[in-house]
């Protein structure tokens, strides 16, 4: 199922690449079938053997997909890894692909010339035999030529897909191990759900290197030979509006993204620029990767819903790599339904109690305690809810989400060796609860602290602060720990915030913990706080370095930081 289309490649339909200049260029699946045959080739003539894991740290969108596919093409497992884009620094970069070639072991670094200095770098910080193989795909010769009519491996159930690294929100990134059954059970699954179709065209922003980009995407849209717009994450955050034209002007009908994308769109993108935009067509607008802002879709919504948008196609979704992507997902068109439960203190075992209803991007809902439903578990997978001891737990209880089925990976690849997931299942470490079969999703378990015998998540809080009256959308991110035997929840906020914010942020956290956390403000300049390659806040990360007494980018801005933290003391009133 994975490599059928390299049979019959279309002439066609392909995919539409964003040039610098803000046109579109476009290649058809015919021309990335031969690129694909030529990249098969050239691995097995660097060396790479059936199986080798083939780490890519490519740049370019197109050598991308070409490197993925012929990896997959030549009977190899690509592992594909995160840009500097999200490291912002070459050595983090070079020190992040340094600890993932250690683990990975790759026979093949593939990479292309804007990337080749970093990627040998961390080829020789990992102390690894991998070959660097710098790709140039704008250069062909005869033996290019010939290759591109060879043989393709036949691949079988049982072989590696893919080596997936977690983003690494909790800990050290692990290599999630795919299996081709896996990776073609999700895909299926994924087009069942959405009612995929040959008339549907797909358009993202997302990294590829991300599962929800690379398996949502781009590997669903090729297998199924639909036509894709795509655009890079920089292109995306320079221009939003050129996202919005893939289906406005030209007629996109699928799309996924995490929910800030939808609201920095609404945030950057008047109403005045899209005026002429025909937005029906647009069918599938899916939200996953982190917790849905209902208030911020709410924004989006209301810029787009005057130009024919049905607010049925905002759909929530979640998924993990675990699972190869897609867990579960609300129907298209039915739109995702929202619920505010009556406490942000849920106790594993006990039955939520729901205080509030509406629907996602109708209603303007906001902070803590509201959630968005991410509709029902997909084909060939099973969602359950347990408690602490693995005891399935009944309909609206709190508790773990817990997962079985065909998409279900094989195991972790770490650097103490393969750790198989077994056949009863995956306990996800996300904390939530089901209503009939919908799934609703409330945060990690590992950043949550008791209070009172019930689970308080650090997500409700930076829900809380980022809806505050007068100052809405501030970015900040919440990390929990105890200092001294004092319990803290330290806010890492990106904004110059002033002192009636820095005032009512610390009542909230304290009325949201019940008095049993001291709140810590600290201010850093846009970008300070550290994220995963999805974009979500590396809450432990920020908290160890605290620890530490590493150098950060923090000062405090309200509270007394502990002397450990190596953080001047507060330059604002406790209150």
């Amino acid at each position: 199922m994975l490599l059928d289309w390299l049979d019959n490649p279309s002439p066609t339909c392909g995919i539409r690449l964003l040039k610098p200049d803000g046109s579109w260029f476009f290649r058809s699946y015919a021309e990335l079938a031969v690129d694909v045959r030529r990249i098969s080739a050239k691995l097995r003539q660097a060396g790479g053997a059936r199986g080798d894991v083939i780490s890519l740290v490519v740049h370019d969108p197109w050598t991308y997909i070409a490197s993925f596919m012929g990896s997959l093409a030549a009977g190899m497992v690509p592992s594909p890894l995160a840009t500097p884009l999200a490291f912002r620094q070459s050595e983090r970069y070079i020190a992040h692909l340094a600890t993932i070639f250690s683990v990975a072991r790759p026979a093949l670094v593939v990479t292309d010339a804007r990337l080749v200095d970093l990627a040998r770098s961390g080829v020789v910080r990992a102390d690894c035999q991998a070959t660097v193989l710098e790709l140039d795909l704008a250069v062909a010769d005869e033996a290019d030529a010939d290759s591109a009519l060879g043989a393709r491996a036949e691949l079988v159930d049982t072989d590696l897909a893919l080596l997936q690294f977690t983003s690494g929100s909790t800990g050290a990134p692990k290599g999630v191990r795919i299996s081709c059954a896996n990776l073609s059970a999700n895909v299926q699954a994924i087009r069942s759900w959405l009612k995929w179709s040959a008339e549907d065209v797909f358009a993202s922003w997302l990294p590829l290197y991300h599962d929800m980009g690379l398996i949502g995407g781009m590997v669903v849209p090729v297998v199924s030979g639909t036509d894709l717009w795509l655009m890079t994450p920089d292109q995306f955050v320079r221009a939003p509006l050129r996202w919005l034209e893939c289906f406005g002007k030209h007629g996109a009908t699928l799309t996924t993204a995490p929910s800030f994308g939808y609201a920095y769109t609404a945030r950057r993108v008047s109403p005045e620029q899209i005026a002429d935009f025909d937005f029906s067509r647009w069918r599938v607008a899916i939200l996953g990767a982190e917790r849905i802002e209902p208030a911020a879709i709410s924004a989006f919504y209301q810029l787009v819903s005057s130009h024919g948008f049905n607010p049925g196609a905002l759909i929530g979704a979640y998924g993990l790599a675990e699972v190869t992507l897609a867990a579960t997902g609300a129907p298209p068109g039915g739109g995702s339904r929202l619920v505010r439960t009556k406490s942000t203190a849920l106790a594993v075992g006990e039955a939520v109690v729901v205080a509030e209803t509406g629907m996602l991007g109708l209603d303007s809902a906001g902070g803590a305690g509201w959630l968005t439903g991410c509709g029902a578990a997909v084909e060939g997978l099973d969602v359950s809810i347990i408690d602490e001891d693995g005891n399935p737990l009944p309909d609206g209880a709190f508790g773990e989400v817990f997962l079985t089925g065909s998409s279900l990976a094989q195991g972790y690849l770490t650097g103490d060796g393969v750790t198989p997931f077994g056949h009863e299942g995956l306990r996800s470490g996300d904390a939530g609860f089901l209503l009939g079969d919908e799934l609703f999703v409330v945060g990690r378990i590992g950043e949550s602290m008791k209070v009172r015998g019930a689970s308080v998540h650090a997500e409700d809080v930076e829900s809380e602060l980022g809806n505050l009256d007068g100052l809405p959308n501030v970015r900040c991110a919440v990390a929990f720990g105890a200092v001294d035997s004092e319990n803290l929840a330290v806010v890492f906020v990106e904004e110059q915030v002033g002192q009636d914010w820095l005032t009512a942020a610390s009542e909230r956290v304290r009325t949201i913990t019940a008095g049993s956390a001291s709140p810590l403000i600290l201010r850093g300049k846009r970008g300070s706080i550290a994220r995963t390659s999805s974009g979500k806040p590396r809450r432990r990360t920020m908290w160890t370095e605290l620890l530490t007494g590493a150098a950060t980018p923090w000062e405090a801005v309200h509270g007394q930081a502990p002397v450990s933290f190596g953080i001047a003391d507060a330059t604002a009133p406790t209150g």
